[in-house]
């Protein structure tokens, strides 16, 4: 009998394999060509992330990337790549420590990505403008890329509070507290990680993002997806 993880995680699953073409897809797309890593192409790599961001909503209403074209992301895939993030690639969420190097290594690019948006970003449609770089946005990138975080996005922190996760904004205090909850529910997550098809290419933060996400989405079935 599946678990209520195992459950919500493939009933996300399943509407990818109901349309070759999915939207949902270009997660698998972007990651899948991010994971290369030293043989990324640094155009390819700004094109995919941007595809993947528009199809996850980054690119819809006041959004400044909605009026910027792809390369500007270059730096941000520079910054990703670059080695001395190497130890995010493959984090082991049942071994690391609160006050470990990967906690303190993944807020670091956090901030270098906000602050890079906000430092570089200083017209939008040729208006002198401050952009706004939310949560969201540096966890959707994070997640399409290394594949750390999960993207806190309205469903997910939804999904989140309904089972008794508290967050207000990202910090390493709920963070921590997200680990600890993929830690209580390991089995349940690693059986549903296995369930899927290309499951070796899902990061276990993509699949708790699957199992959040989609019992937000259940709770606001009429609302516009992210």
């Amino acid at each position: 009998m599946e678990t209520d993880i195992q459950s919500n995680v493939t009933t996300f699953h399943q509407r990818l394999q109901l349309d070759a073409n999915h939207r949902y897809r270009s997660w698998e797309h972007c990651h899948s060509y991010f994971r290369q890593r030293t043989a990324v192409n640094e155009d390819t790599a700004c094109l995919q992330l941007a595809f993947y961001l528009a199809s996850w909503g980054m690119y819809r209403g006041s959004s400044f990337l909605l009026w910027k074209d792809y390369l500007i992301h270059k730096e941000i895939v520079r910054g990703i790549l670059d080695p001395k993030y190497d130890a995010l690639w493959n984090v082991d969420y049942g071994g690391i420590q609160r006050s470990g190097t990967e906690l303190s290594l993944l807020f670091d690019l956090i901030k270098w990505i906000r602050d890079w948006y906000v430092s570089n970003v200083t017209s939008v449609n040729g208006t002198k403008r401050k952009v706004n770089v939310s949560d969201t946005l540096v966890t959707k990138i994070l997640l399409g890329t290394i594949g750390c975080i999960p993207a806190y996005d309205r469903f997910l922190i939804l999904g989140m509070r309904h089972k008794g996760l508290s967050f207000s904004s990202l910090n390493t205090k709920n963070y921590w507290q997200l680990i600890e909850f993929y830690r209580e529910n390991k089995n349940d997550f690693d059986a549903a990680r296995t369930e899927i098809s290309s499951a070796s290419s899902y990061p276990i933060m993509k699949i708790v993002d699957m199992y959040f996400w989609n019992i937000g989405f259940t709770l606001l079935p009429d609302d516009n997806e992210e």
